[in-house]
């Protein structure tokens, strides 16, 4: 298929969906500042939140894309990112370029993987403890949700060992569910390991129960909070609770560089 001219290809941002806002406001957020920057942007959702991702495809078809560069917003790969949203795009499972005929006409299709492995997460997390502060009595804890497929857990192991290779010391890594360890198991042993100042690192992308309720309860700060302070016996443990890692604006670039990879090649 020959290639489209630049005012023909079209990016879609895919987001998970909810049915809470933030997903759709994180997303929202990538597709402004990508707009900012000249691209011609569309949003779609697998699921719970409109639009879908079908009726996405009709509205670029029909708005004369010959090129779509699809970026799955998500952390780690899984199902529905493997099968379900190239399924949706008509084209088969995995990730690549291939040509699609779903929507009524060939459109070929730039789908790549999520962008959670990328090698600049570990440099905006280390941007991000840079700002905060760090010394050597500092903990550091990245958490994640969980998932029964190991990909999520695979992805902060590996998350965790950059950031100890960029010299980052006493790094922690903790669940909020099905994976272990805990983030109340970890978090209890940097307790015990006498830190003044822990700093806690989600790998999530948006906001929502979790991160505003769930865990600052088990972190014993006020919910909806960025920080708080936490008695440990006679000491007082300065605690940070940064935002979530898809709403962080350098996690932009990471999308820009996936686009201009995907158009170049």
């Amino acid at each position: 298929m020959k290639r489209a001219a630049p005012e023909k290809t079209f990016i879609l941002l895919i987001g998970h969906g909810s049915r809470l806002p933030h997903n759709k406001e994180m997303v929202d957020m990538h597709a402004g500042l990508l707009r900012d920057r000249g691209y011609r942007v569309y949003t779609a959702f697998n699921e719970m939140t409109d639009p879908s991702i079908e009726e996405t495809m009709h509205i670029m078809i029909r708005d004369g894309a010959e090129e779509i560069v699809a970026l799955p917003l998500f952390i780690a790969p899984g199902r529905h990112t493997d099968q379900d949203i190239p399924r949706k795009l008509g084209i088969p499972r995995g990730y690549g370029s291939r040509a699609s005929t779903k929507y009524g006409r060939e459109v070929m299709v730039h789908y790549n993987e999520p962008f959670g492995d990328d090698m600049n997460i570990p440099k905006i997390l280390l941007r991000k403890l840079k700002e905060i502060g760090c010394s050597e009595n500092t903990g550091v804890l990245i958490i994640a949700h969980g998932s029964p497929l190991k990909h999520n857990s695979d992805l902060v192991n590996r998350t965790s060992e950059r950031l100890r290779r960029s010299g980052v010391r006493n790094v922690f890594i903790g669940f909020n569910e099905y994976n272990e360890p805990r983030i109340e198991d970890s978090y209890a042993k940097m307790m015990e390991a006498g830190f003044d100042r822990i700093v806690v690192l989600p790998m999530f992308l948006a906001s929502g129960a979790h991160i505003a309720e769930e865990i600052p309860e088990k972190l014993g700060i006020p919910g909806g909070s960025r920080s708080g302070t936490v008695k440990n016996g006679y000491r007082d443990i300065t605690v940070f609770f940064t935002e979530p890692l898809g709403l962080n604006p350098n996690m932009n670039d990471i999308l820009v560089k996936k686009i201009r990879g995907l158009v170049a090649s």
